[in-house]
C-alpha cells in the first residue's frame, strides 16, 4: 500500500511543473500571475497554466502572513527543484535502458563491488553500498558536495535568488537564451520523471504498470 501512495504522491508534485512560458497571456488567469515568465507551458495543457492545486499561489497567499510565511516555497524554488529532478531522472531512465540491453560499467573501484539484489526502499541497499564499496560512495558524495557547494540555490525559497533556476553557469548551445531549448529539456526531463517511475514501479510492483511487459530473470 506505501509504494502506490508513494508513487501517486511522486505523479502529483510533477502538476506544478506545468508553468506559462510569457506574460502575453496573463488574462488567462490571476492564479497564472507567479507563472508568467517561466518557460514550460505548451500544447500539451492547451497553452495555457497547469496548476489544478494552485500548488504555485500558496508562497504568494501567505506572505504577509507573519507565522506562516516561510513554510512553502516559491515558484522559483519550485522550478528549481523541477530542473533537478527532471536532470536527474533522464540519467537515471537511460542508465536503466542501457543496462536493460546488456551493456554494465565494470562497477570495480580499488577492487571494491556493490552488491546486486539488495532493496534500496528498506535502506537496504544504501548500507550495503556503504559497507561494500566505500570508495565509491565516497566519489558519489564528493562529487554531489562539489556540484551543490557551487550551485546551491540560496535565496530561492525565498524567492529572490539571484541566478535563473536550473542555471549552473553552463550554456550548451546558447540554451540560456533559447526558450525554445529550455522547453524541450523541460520536456523531456518531465516525460523522463514518469518514465523512471514506471520503471521502478513494474519492477517492484508488478503488473502496476499496464502493457508493460514482464521481465525474464
Amino acid at each position: 500500500m506505501m509504494k502506490q501512495v508513494i508513487l501517486c504522491l511522486a505523479l502529483l508534485v510533477g502538476t506544478e511543473a506545468f508553468v506559462h512560458q510569457s506574460s502575453s497571456a496573463a488574462s488567462v488567469s490571476l492564479k497564472a500571475a507567479p507563472l508568467d515568465d517561466m518557460v514550460g507551458v505548451s500544447v500539451e495543457t492547451g497553452d495555457k497554466v497547469f496548476d489544478p492545486l494552485g500548488l504555485a499561489q500558496i508562497h504568494g497567499l501567505i506572505k504577509d502572513d507573519e507565522e506562516h510565511f516561510g513554510v512553502w516555497p516559491s515558484p522559483q524554488w519550485l522550478r528549481e527543484s523541477e530542473l533537478k529532478h527532471c536532470r536527474v531522472a533522464m540519467l537515471a531512465f537511460v542508465g536503466a535502458i542501457v543496462q536493460s540491453t546488456g551493456v554494465h560499467f565494470p562497477g570495480s573501484l580499488f577492487g571494491q563491488y556493490y552488491e546486486g539484489g539488495k532493496n534500496f526502499i528498506s535502506g537496504e541497499a544504501l548500507a550495503s553500498a556503504f559497507k561494500t564499496c566505500p570508495s565509491g560512495m565516497a566519489q558519489i558524495l564528493v562529487t554531489i558536495w562539489l556540484i551543490e557547494s557551487k550551485n546551491f540555490p540560496d535565496g530561492a525559497w525565498m524567492g529572490y535568488m539571484d541566478r535563473a533556476p536550473g542555471d549552473f553557469g553552463l550554456n550548451f548551445f546558447n540554451a540560456k537564451n533559447d526558450p525554445a531549448a529550455q522547453l524541450k529539456e523541460l520536456k523531456n526531463g518531465r516525460l523522463a520523471m514518469i518514465g523512471i517511475i514506471g520503471l521502478s514501479s513494474a519492477y517492484f510492483i508488478p503488473g502496476s504498470v499496464p502493457f508493460t511487459i514482464p521481465s525474464v530473470n
